[in-house]
């Protein structure tokens, strides 16, 4: 079983507040406002994601975060590392598969 941080959980709550517009910029605090998830933990999770490339962000007063692409060109995988870090099996998770 994968166990996903609630990070990663409100990662993916936030990436599909994205997605509901994805040609238009929202800045932290509306996200964090629509989802119910600080804004501290937002910004955190804004930062996390655009190193990952999967959000961009516009500076100013009328800037905001968007999606760097189009939501079907994002997948899950991508958003749990931008979050946690590379995901890796291990050999005995194989081996158990295997076996059962």
């Amino acid at each position: 079983m994968l166990r996903l941080s609630k990070l990663t959980d409100y990662g993916m709550v936030v990436m599909t507040a994205l997605a509901r517009a994805p040609q238009g910029l929202r800045n932290a605090a509306d996200l964090a406002d629509e989802t119910h998830i600080g804004a501290p933990t937002v910004s955190k999770l804004l930062k996390r994601l655009g190193r990952a490339g999967l959000v961009e962000s516009e500076r100013g007063a009328q800037g905001g975060y968007r999606l760097a692409r189009a939501p079907s060109k994002i997948d899950v995988a991508e958003v749990i590392a931008a979050i946690e870090g590379p995901i890796g099996l291990t050999e005995c998770s194989v081996f158990l598969h295997a076996t059962q």
